[in-house]
């Protein structure tokens, strides 16, 4: 049983359809846990640092791609967006996407 419902955004929806398979795949895997634990823990996502409310799915494949993430009300979950990782770090301007977005969502 769903504890919540993940809503992806059209930019989320634009690059889950460039993953290959099996990334795709891990994916619909991975949200649909989110949705019913609520909540995702290591290795499978992480809180990004010092942004209230904001956190990264980790898709471990070839694409090794990263989906940000919040919460809505309780009950609802936005996939905002998502970007090949390729460093250790988060890019500031794939971090700064991820907050517009949710800004655009009044969150």
């Amino acid at each position: 049983m769903r504890k919540k419902l993940a809503i992806f955004t059209e930019e989320a929806e634009a690059f889950a359809d460039t993953l290959e398979p099996l990334s795709r795949k891990k994916l619909a895997k991975t949200v649909e846990l989110l949705e019913v634990q609520g909540f995702l823990r290591s290795p499978l996502a992480e809180k990004v640092e010092g942004v209230d409310n904001l956190f990264a799915i980790r898709i471990l494949a070839e694409s090794n791609a990263r989906f940000f993430y919040c919460y809505d009300d309780g009950t609802t979950i936005y996939v905002l967006c998502g970007y090949s990782k390729r460093s250790t770090k988060i890019p500031r301007t794939e971090l700064a996407r991820a907050i517009e977005i949710r800004k655009g969502l009044g969150l």
